[in-house]
């Protein structure tokens, strides 16, 4: 309690004490003014300290100031007392009013935030949505050619942003090379082959040197970063790391024409959508280069193909056979070619080993849908057979090959005299090779001499 209520307090009471002091005086004066009268006495001041020493009553009526005082005084006291709870009941009040003026401030503070988080969230929510809807949209294409320019259009009409590039460093990882742009100014830039130096000037170089996001504003020294006259509306660029495990293989850059476009929170999100780009772009190469390796394998096999069924025929030529519908016999170099012939001819891994054909004397024969799926699926079935054969004959020479080459090597592994040696293994040669004049010469050059 303060000073001032002490003070008002004792005031008050001291008021009471003064006021009941003084009415109680009325009593012993007129006691004593109604002694002396009815006495007989003067009405002087010796004839009442007289008539006070004389009558004990009226030392009783003497005490009225102190008993009324004290009254008074006690009176005082509760309406102090009184007061001081009024007082703290207001102070109550008071504290009370400023408490709900203060919760109502808190509570409007706390609706504020609430909708703004909500708000904030809604956006969230809406850019995953959005991001979910990307990866689902570009993890169907396989094509790089064709995945690149629709990740840019993709980001930029689901997310509204003003230009959405892709960056792809080059073999030696010295530049950043623009390999997709969504913007008119972007496509200027591609048709320039726009690059960046790794690590130069730019959130894009500062990107793929470290790995690490970075934001750029129109705003202090971020300012020189957009002083590009083809992306003239930019105001707000964030870059993000492309990547496969921890090795860095280019940046996706994002700009946006509003100021401040983009804030820390925006990282997490947009590096989710980074890595979706990253799986999709590494996807499409996985799928090109297999589709490059397939190519040159097929391509390899057709050729191996041609050449082992060269040299088969080389070695043992095939001779054609006809069936007239009872007999099978060898094709006849002056076999005569129907008219109505039907030709389809035996491919394996793209190379034509063979023909079968279908012959008729009937001119008025027309083969049919059905009959020409049947001699297709004959000829493929024919083809896969030839094939079997020829590579089940290559082997049984190979395995004796290898068995001959064990014979003779068991034979002479045996020797230890070496002319006992070379005379078994020319022996063994010639019996292998017959008609073959086989000689074995014992050379007494240096290593490295000719």
């Amino acid at each position: 309690m303060d000073k001032r209520s002490k003070t008002a307090r004792f005031n008050a009471t001291q008021l009471y004490a003064i006021l009941g002091a003084g009415f109680g005086f009325t009593f012993p004066l007129a006691g004593t003014f109604l002694e002396v009268l009815f006495s007989g006495l003067p009405i002087t001041l010796a004839s009442m300290l007289r008539v006070q020493r004389t009558n004990p009553l009226l030392w009783i009526v003497d005490t009225a100031p102190i008993v009324i005082g004290l009254f008074a005084a006690y009176a005082g006291r509760k309406q102090d007392i009184l007061s001081e709870v009024n007082e703290q009941l207001l102070a109550r009040e008071n504290e009370l009013k400023a408490n709900q003026i203060n919760l109502e401030k808190y509570a409007n503070a706390q609706r504020v935030g609430l909708a703004a988080a909500n708000e904030r969230n809604e956006q969230r929510t809406a850019k995953l949505e959005a991001i979910a809807h990307i990866a689902r949209t570009i993890s169907s294409m396989q094509v790089l050619s064709e995945l690149l320019p629709q990740i840019t259009q993709t980001i930029s009409e689901s997310l509204g942003f003003y230009h959405v590039g892709i960056f792809l460093l080059d073999e030696s990882r010295e530049y950043a090379i623009l390999s997709a742009a969504n913007s008119k100014g972007g496509k200027k830039m591609l048709l320039r082959n726009h690059r960046l130096l790794v690590g130069g000037t730019g959130i894009v170089g500062f990107v793929t040197r470290t790995g690490q996001p970075r934001i750029a504003l129109d705003v202090g020294l971020d300012t020189a970063y957009f002083n590009n006259p083809d992306l003239p509306d930019t105001h707000s660029e964030i870059a993000l790391p492309l990547r496969v495990g921890s090795e860095v293989f280019g940046a996706l850059d994002v700009q946006s024409a509003e100021t401040n476009a983009f804030a820390q929170e925006d990282i997490n999100i947009l590096s989710t959508l980074a890595e979706q780009v990253s799986i999709a772009i590494q996807n499409a190469r996985s799928y090109q280069q297999t589709q490059e390796a397939l190519a040159q394998a097929k391509s390899a096999s057709t050729q191996m193909s041609y050449q082992q069924w060269r040299q088969f025929a080389a070695q043992k030529p095939v001779e054609g056979y006809t069936f007239d519908g009872v007999n099978t016999e060898k094709t006849k170099p002056s076999s005569e070619e129907h008219a109505q012939s039907l030709s389809v001819p035996l491919i394996l891994h793209g190379t034509r080993i063979g023909t079968l054909k279908l012959s008729t004397a009937n001119a008025g024969r027309t083969w049919t849908d059905d009959e020409i799926d049947m001699a297709k699926a004959t000829a493929e079935r024919a083809t896969i057979a030839l094939e079997n054969a020829r590579l089940l004959q290559e082997s049984h020479k190979r395995a004796a090959k290898e068995r001959t080459i064990g014979e003779i090597s068991a034979k002479i592994g045996s020797l230890s005299n070496l002319e006992n040696l070379i005379k078994t293994t020319i022996q063994e040669l010639g019996n292998t090779l017959p008609n073959t004049d086989i000689a074995i010469q014992i050379s007494n050059e240096r290593p490295g001499q000719k």
